[in-house]
């Protein structure tokens, strides 16, 4: 039986360096998106997307993933604190790879902001048992609403790598490219 897949460090917010979850934030906002389910690909020990949706008003709920400890452990201290974010944002430790699409809800926003950034080369093995950069995007794409919005941050450390992935994803799902806001590329799913 394969170990899981998992980071043995932590992001702590970095804006300089990646502004990937205050951009998403920023757009959720100009874009007046409220009253939504969000599913966030990589919560960092900052929590920011969870912490800000949680508390500013909008009535979005955040789901998020990390496959650090140390962020996941930040998340657990953040909500034994405060029951408002607890109410509107879950966070798991888990590797993304693996989802299940059959444990999901469906989602109005998807942030696949770290694709790419932390496939280990037996994650899509029988073995192992999850998929690829691409299964995954189609896994989350399936997932999204109609009319619902899923957003990638171009200026992440493998958006080179993804590239490929994402302009062939775009020619085969349902999507449309609706524009870029700051470092994201955002899509709507048809």
């Amino acid at each position: 039986m394969a170990a899981l897949n998992y980071w043995t460090d932590k992001w702590d917010l970095h804006v300089d360096i990646c502004p990937c979850d205050v951009h998403v934030n920023d757009w959720l906002a100009e874009n007046g998106i409220r009253n939504k389910l969000i599913y966030h690909f990589g919560t960092g020990t900052h929590h920011v997307i969870g912490k800000e949706q949680a508390q500013n008003g909008s009535g979005n709920m955040v789901f998020g993933i990390t496959a650090s400890i140390e962020e996941y452990e930040a998340y657990v201290k953040l909500v034994a604190g405060n029951s408002k974010v607890a109410k509107r944002y879950v966070a798991y430790f888990g590797d993304i790879y693996l989802t299940n699409p059959q444990l999901l809800p469906d989602f109005d926003v998807v942030t696949m902001v770290h694709l790419c950034e932390f496939f280990f080369p037996n994650t899509a093995s029988a073995e192992y048992g999850g998929v690829d950069d691409r299964g995954l995007l189609d896994i989350f794409t399936a997932k999204t609403r109609p009319g619902g919005h899923i957003l990638f941050y171009t200026k992440s450390i493998a958006f080179e790598k993804a590239r490929p992935i994402v302009a062939q994803w775009e020619k085969e799902a349902p999507v449309t490219r609706v524009g870029d806001f700051k470092t994201l590329a955002v899509y709507q799913k048809r």
